[in-house]
């Protein structure tokens, strides 16, 4: 089947930025990484067997592109703004989703993708599994260890201590 590309784009619009968002950290990083996600699927060739292979590539194109700009040589030589400087023109919409949103940012690239692929696009581990090229066992290992670290960390920032993700906070977690 090949999709149409504007119907698609409507569709999985938000899959995409999340994803993007989530991994990469910033609104510019996400734009970047969504238009480049997007541009692949307008130019890609190949065919696609149903609904849930297309929704699959672009979860795959958008990893791999998100991996390809944390390693790029211009993200590592850049400073991001103090955050007084910041455009703080669209507000998440509460302070304990920003928590969340922040906690999930600073997990492991490994636990992150699984993360997102559970609980925000509300796969199943077989189907994460097959997204990313792994095992199952592996997809509900990488849930177990993310969510002990997301215990971790959020029951400290609930007492205030705000710690980042490190040493301390995976007390007996392998990362």
């Amino acid at each position: 089947m090949k999709p149409d590309y504007n119907d698609t784009v409507i569709r999985y619009k938000d899959t995409v930025y999340k994803l993007a968002y989530v991994r990469c950290g910033t609104r510019e990083d996400a734009d970047d990484v969504f238009g480049e996600v997007f541009l692949k699927l307008l130019t890609y060739e190949g065919e696609f067997s149903d609904e849930e292979h297309l929704k699959a590539w672009l979860i795959r194109v958008t990893i791999n592109c998100c991996k390809l700009l944390t390693r790029s040589v211009w993200r590592r030589k850049r400073a991001d703004l103090p955050e007084d400087m910041a455009d703080n023109s669209e507000k998440v919409d509460s302070e304990l989703h920003q928590t969340v949103i922040a906690a999930v940012r600073s997990l492991p690239e490994k636990y992150r993708d699984v993360v997102v692929l559970y609980y925000y696009e509300e796969y199943t581990t077989a189907q994460i599994a097959k997204i990313l090229g792994t095992g199952e066992g592996t997809v509900r290992t990488r849930l177990s260890r993310a969510r002990k670290i997301l215990k971790a960390v959020l029951t400290d920032e609930m007492r205030g201590g705000g710690r980042e993700i490190g040493a301390d906070s995976k007390k007996g977690v392998k990362a």
